[in-house]
């Protein structure tokens, strides 16, 4: 009778153990805006609210690669260069012009032609990521620029 005692507990043991396994999820949590977009609206707001902009990039599309490289194709011409995102700390505005300074990621696109005569410099205090957009909003001189992105 002992012996089949201690073979139950050894079985429910060995039955326990062997049916263990240990599940490991990676989450990234770095949002990821690889791929092709597009400038869907642009706005400035001042102390008087907010008002629609012209950036003069709304006819061409950002695409952004895994590793940092990025183009910008309009009417034909390309212009290449790199793209950065990052975790920063200190202010900035949201895409509804309130002020935060908690953590956020910011975001710096740098392109251009072979020449160099043509060039596109623009950084983002904030951005944030959506599924099919992202919000950038910048801070200058009294005022907040919020510009929306779509995919293309």
């Amino acid at each position: 009778m002992k012996s089949y005692l201690r073979l139950t507990v050894l079985l429910i043991a060995v039955t326990s153990f062997a049916s263990c396994t240990k599940v490991g999820v990676i989450v990234d949590i770095q949002p990821t805006i690889t791929g092709s977009w597009i400038l869907t609206d642009a706005a400035q707001k001042d102390a008087y609210g907010w008002s629609a902009v012209s950036t003069g990039v709304e006819n061409g599309v950002f695409t952004f690669y895994s590793n940092g490289q990025a183009t910008y194709v309009e009417n034909g011409a390309t212009l290449k260069g790199t793209w950065s995102m990052n975790t920063a700390s200190g202010g900035y505005y949201d895409e509804s012009g309130v002020y935060y300074t908690n953590s956020h990621q910011d975001m710096q696109i740098h392109v251009s032609n072979y020449k160099g005569d043509d060039v596109i410099d623009m950084y983002f205090d904030n951005v944030v990521i959506y599924p099919n957009s992202f919000v950038a909003t910048n801070y200058n001189n009294h005022t907040i620029g919020r510009y929306k992105f779509s995919r293309y």
